[in-house]
């Protein structure tokens, strides 16, 4: 039985399989097995330099990037639109500076 994804506009924490695959100065691009519709939002927190930044950010597109003997794999592409104009400078600050690798961790009170 595949479980039923939940209605769009949704709040969600990030799902505990999460990896992060892209970090881009308009989308956060993400690998699970779990299928967000566009419109759920996701809570996650993105640890940019040892520090971690609380996010809350709308899955723009799911895409089925694989599919095995344990089901699907989908790459969610969360926007960054929704964020302040200050946090979307931190984040291009960090990308465009290129050192260390971000990291993804569940919201805290998960």
């Amino acid at each position: 039985v595949t479980p039923t994804p939940p209605p769009p506009g949704s709040r969600l924490p990030l799902p505990r399989d999460a990896k992060l695959v892209e970090l881009r100065p308009e989308n956060v691009t993400l690998a699970t097995r779990d299928c967000l519709l566009p419109d759920t939002w996701v809570r996650l927190r993105l640890v940019l330099e040892g520090r971690p930044l609380a996010l809350e950010l709308p899955v723009e597109a799911c895409l089925v990037v694989a599919r095995d003997k344990a089901g699907y794999l989908f790459h969610l592409r969360l926007t960054l639109a929704a964020l302040s104009e200050a946090d979307r400078q931190l984040l291009s600050l960090f990308i465009f500076k290129g050192r260390g690798a971000p990291e993804l961790l569940p919201p805290e009170g998960r």
